[in-house]
C-alpha cells in the first residue's frame, strides 16, 4: 500500500507538471522521495525582477500537517542561502505546496533574513538578481546538478517570453473564486473568520470607488484598486494596492501598500490603518484623503493610472490585478482633462473675428481631449480588442500605450492645429 504522504506530493507534482507556472519550476528527485528541486521568478517590480533564485523543496514525514521548508541555494539578498526556513509561510494541510511556492516568492521584497532598506542594500540585490539570471549555482552531484541546470534554462526562456494576458474577460470566475476562498480559509480561526465575513460583505454590496480580489494563496491578503477623488485631478485614475493582514486581526490592523505612482502616498510602502476600522471603510477613507493633496501636477499621473495595472509581485498576482484593471475602467469615468489656454473674449471685435477665435479655442479644446481620451482609452483597447476589421488594423500601430509617445502626439496636433488657425486667420 503506497504511503499516503508520498501519494500526496505525487498527486500535487503531477498537477504542477501538467499546469507549469510563469513563476517557478520544480522537478522531483528519483532518488529522494520528500525533496524536489526548484527555481523561482523574481517577482516583478522589485529589486529581485529577472532574477532567478534556485532553492530545494524538503517535505516533512509528516506534511501535509507539517509545513514544507525551503533552501536557497542562490544569493538574494532577502533569505540567507543553505539554510531551512519555513517560518513565514501561512500553512495549513488543506494548503498545496503551490501556494507556499507563490507566498515564498512574494516574501522576497520583505526580506526577512536581511531586514535593510537603505539604497546600497537595494542596489547589492539588483546586481545579485542580474548574476543569478546569468549562471545556475554549483551544487550536490551531477544527477541533481543537471537538474539545477534543466531548470535554470526553463525560467530563462520564460523570463524573457513576453506573457499575453487575456485582458477581455475576467481571468477567473467569481463563483470558481469562491470555491477557493472557502478551501483557502480556516472558518474556525476568528481573524480567517473576519476576514472572509468582510470579504463577502464588499462582493456582495460592491462599490463604485473601489474593488478587492483576496489572493487564492495567501489568506492573509487581498488586492485592491480605488478610483480617484472625483472632482479633484485625481479624479479617472485608478490606483492599485495591497491590504495585508496580520495574524491577529482583528486586534491587530491591517496594513495598505500601494503600488501605483499618485502623488499623494509613497508607493511599496507600508501604511498602518487604525485598529478600528474595517477595510472597506479603510479604502474610502483614503479615496477622501487625496482631496487634501489635490494641489497640481498629479493629473499626469491619473492618466497614465488608467493605461495598465503596474507590474508587481508574481505572474499570478499580475493576473489578479489585471482582472481588477479592467473592472475599474468600465466603472471609473476617464480623466478629465483641464483647459490648457484661457478662453478668449467672447466679444465681437467688429469685424466678427472675436467669434472666429472663440470657435477655433473650442475646436482646439476639444481636439485636444480627444487626442487625449482616444488614446488613452480607444486605442488602447482596441490594440487588445480580438474583434477584426477597423480594430485588428490598428494593432499595428504605433505603441501608443507608451506615455511619451501619447505627450507627442498631442504636442504635433497642437502644433499643426496652430499653424492651420494661424494661417487662416492671417
Amino acid at each position: 500500500m503506497e504511503n499516503p504522504v508520498e501519494k500526496r506530493i505525487r498527486e500535487e507534482y503531477g498537477k504542477l507538471e501538467s499546469n507549469p507556472s510563469h513563476d517557478f519550476m520544480f522537478r522531483k528527485l528519483d532518488w529522494d522521495s520528500y525533496e524536489w528541486q526548484g527555481a523561482l521568478r523574481g517577482p516583478s517590480g522589485t529589486e529581485f525582477a529577472g532574477g532567478i533564485y534556485h532553492v530545494r523543496l524538503l517535505f516533512a514525514k509528516e506534511y501535509p500537517w507539517e509545513k514544507p521548508s525551503f533552501i536557497f541555494l542562490t544569493e538574494n539578498g532577502s533569505f540567507n542561502i543553505k539554510t531551512k526556513t519555513n517560518a513565514r509561510l501561512n500553512w495549513k494541510p488543506t494548503r498545496k505546496v503551490e501556494q507556499a511556492f507563490l507566498e515564498l516568492i512574494e516574501l522576497m521584497p520583505e526580506c526577512p533574513d536581511f531586514k535593510s532598506d537603505s539604497e546600497e542594500h537595494k542596489d547589492k540585490r539588483r546586481d545579485l538578481a542580474k548574476i543569478s539570471s546569468e549562471a545556475a549555482p554549483i551544487f550536490g552531484t551531477g544527477a541533481r546538478q543537471k537538474l539545477i541546470d534543466v531548470n535554470h534554462q526553463y525560467m530563462q526562456s520564460r523570463c524573457k517570453e513576453e506573457v499575453v494576458v487575456d485582458r477581455v474577460g475576467p481571468t477567473q470566475m467569481e463563483s470558481d473564486r469562491r470555491v477557493i476562498v472557502e478551501d483557502t480559509y480556516n472558518i474556525k480561526n476568528s481573524g480567517e473568520k473576519r476576514i472572509l465575513e468582510e470579504y463577502d460583505d464588499i462582493k456582495s454590496n460592491p462599490s463604485s470607488d473601489f474593488t478587492c480580489l483576496k489572493l487564492n494563496w495567501n489568506p492573509y491578503e487581498w488586492q485592491f484598486a480605488i478610483r480617484g477623488h472625483r472632482g479633484t485631478e485625481f479624479d479617472g485614475g485608478i490606483y492599485h494596492g495591497m491590504v495585508k493582514f496580520s495574524e491577529g486581526y482583528p486586534s491587530n490592523p491591517p496594513s495598505i501598500v500601494f503600488l501605483t505612482e499618485n502623488g499623494c502616498f509613497d508607493v511599496q510602502t507600508i501604511i498602518s490603518l487604525s485598529i478600528r476600522q474595517c477595510v472597506r471603510e479603510a479604502l474610502v477613507e483614503f479615496i477622501e484623503k487625496m482631496a487634501t493633496y489635490s494641489n497640481g501636477g498629479r493629473l499626469h499621473l491619473a492618466i497614465e493610472s488608467r493605461v495598465k495595472a503596474p507590474t508587481y509581485g508574481t505572474f499570478a498576482r499580475q493576473e489578479v490585478m489585471d482582472e481588477i484593471h479592467q473592472h475599474m475602467l468600465r466603472i471609473a469615468a476617464p480623466v478629465s482633462v483641464p483647459e490648457l489656454i484661457p478662453p478668449p473674449s467672447q466679444t465681437p471685435n467688429g469685424t466678427g473675428g472675436g467669434s472666429v477665435v472663440y470657435n477655433i479655442y473650442n475646436i482646439y479644446n476639444i481636439g485636444f481631449s480627444v487626442v487625449y481620451n482616444i488614446v488613452r482609452e480607444n486605442i488602447i483597447n482596441a490594440s487588445n480588442s480580438k474583434c477584426v476589421g477597423v480594430m485588428d488594423s490598428m494593432n499595428g500601430a504605433p505603441d501608443v500605450t507608451n506615455p511619451m509617445i501619447t505627450k507627442i502626439l498631442c504636442v504635433v496636433f497642437i502644433v499643426a492645429f496652430w499653424g492651420w488657425s494661424y494661417k487662416f486667420l492671417t
